[in-house]
């Protein structure tokens, strides 16, 4: 395909930035075998404080984008590791609630010193760490029938229900092994997953943005995929035009092992279907320059930079551009002004705390400070996240536009709502700040 080549530095920013190194998975792997050790001494001391015996699990299975490899990197180390626990029938209370309250008990039996206490959701049992990171314990029970091997696995969600937690992961590698490059192919071993990484990364590449979550991102991702024997990055170019045109026609996408369930059926995840194909829309115009006859390394540069809003973007074309640029080595953090005001032009009320509600129809100013405003060759990009019903029923859950380093907003809806500036320069992120404000009915 006819797109500027960047397949290099598209893997050398998969290397360095997307996909977890040994030392993350280490760490993530000793935090789950600490859980599980919890639960297991846990469960011993539950039984003998209350005078019976409470036997362990089995086994247990890995579930998620942890076992399919497909965890990214995150800035502030909020992963997510989810592990089905399995027992037997006989080992678990009757009802599905008294099971996951029971792994629950266990584990704060043991007096770990938990970030939060450990919580009994519908779906699993969720062990928060410190550093951002939790575990989510998805409590099972293996039913044995009349011969050994008529067994079932059933799951503890809102009540129990049969499911193979190894099904997904199992589709998943098949459909990389299955699909992906690799006879005469120039490029790795499964393309495909990298692909997935690539565009979850891009899913979470604003702190603003509410998209859906990883297992619909990598089940759209399968459903369009666009192999390419030679770059990936023509696969992964062809498959978010791919990815784009399919979300014009149809928002819905189905749980691909089991037959007939929609994972986007709820009202809040149509939102964010709406929301993942609007900011498509917005990026792919500044990717399809790699198609441009005099597209340049760094017109390539920039259009990729855009779509990941990312520095390793920003720092590879600095290193193309003058040299009297001055290189940042990370984004700082801005204090943004803001002012509450009749209209546009009438004097703004500093507000200094989102504890504080502002009325409806209010004229609400945002400004950055003095040394952000006259920086050379700088551009403003301004991005609103609303909440609640009035935002949803006038389907604006949030937008963004370039503007100067000043701009200003009705207040409309509603809830608690953020407003982040990010500032930018030669295709990098120099700066970024968000402020929310409170909007009450009166």
């Amino acid at each position: 395909m006819g797109i500027f080549s960047l397949h290099s530095e598209l893997n050398s920013f998969y290397e360095n930035h997307v996909r977890l190194g040994a030392e993350q998975r280490k760490k993530l792997a000793e935090y789950l075998d600490t859980c599980l050790d919890r639960l297991a001494q846990g469960l011993k001391k539950l039984g003998d404080e209350r005078g019976e015996t409470y036997r362990v699990y089995t086994r247990y299975i890995g579930q998620g984008s942890y076992p399919m490899h497909t965890l990214n990197q995150h800035p502030d180390d909020e992963y997510d590791i989810d592990v089905a626990v399995i027992f037997d029938e006989k080992d678990l209370p009757t009802t599905a609630l008294e099971a996951r309250k029971r792994v629950a008990d266990a584990l704060l039996a043991t007096g770990g010193n938990f970030k939060k206490e450990p919580e009994a959701r519908t779906n699993a049992v969720t062990v928060w760490y410190a550093d951002g990171a939790h575990v989510d314990l998805a409590v099972y029970r293996e039913i044995t029938g009349l011969l050994l091997f008529d067994t079932r696995l059933e799951h503890a969600g809102a009540d129990w229900g049969e499911r193979d937690p190894e099904a997904v992961t199992n589709w998943f590698v098949e459909e990389v092994d299955s699909r992906s490059p690799w006879f005469l192919a120039s490029v790795g071993k499964g393309q495909l997953r990298r692909i997935v990484r690539w565009v979850k990364m891009f899913a979470r590449s604003r702190p603003s943005w509410s998209l859906p979550g990883g297992m619909i991102l990598t089940a759209l991702t399968v459903e369009v995929y666009q192999p390419d024997s030679e770059r990936d990055d023509v696969a992964l170019y062809k498959t978010l035009t791919a990815l784009q045109n399919r979300l014009r026609w149809n928002l819905d996408v189905a749980n691909p092992v089991n037959t007939g369930v929609s994972l986007t059926s709820k009202p809040a995840i149509k939102t964010q279907m709406e929301s993942l194909r609007e900011k498509l829309d917005a990026v792919m115009p500044s990717l399809r320059k790699l198609e441009d006859d005099d597209c340049t390394r760094v017109c390539a540069l920039r259009a990729w930079g855009k779509f990941f809003n990312h520095e390793f973007w920003g720092d590879a074309v600095e290193a193309e551009g003058p040299k009297d640029v001055v290189k940042l080595a990370s984004v700082v953090p801005i204090t943004i002004n803001v002012g509450v005001a009749r209209s546009p032009d009438a004097a703004a009320t500093p507000y200094t705390t989102d504890k504080v509600a502002i009325p409806k129809n209010k004229v609400v100013k945002f400004s950055l400070p003095p040394e952000w405003r006259s920086i050379e060759g700088a551009s403003y990009h301004w991005v609103v996240a609303n909440t609640g019903d009035d935002a949803r029923a006038a389907n604006d859950m949030g937008h963004e536009r370039d503007e100067g380093p000043e701009t200003w907003r009705y207040t409309r809806y509603r809830g608690v709502h953020s407003m982040t500036c990010e500032v930018r320069r030669r295709g990098a992120i120099i700066g970024r700040g968000t402020r929310r404000v409170r909007v009450a009915m009166w």
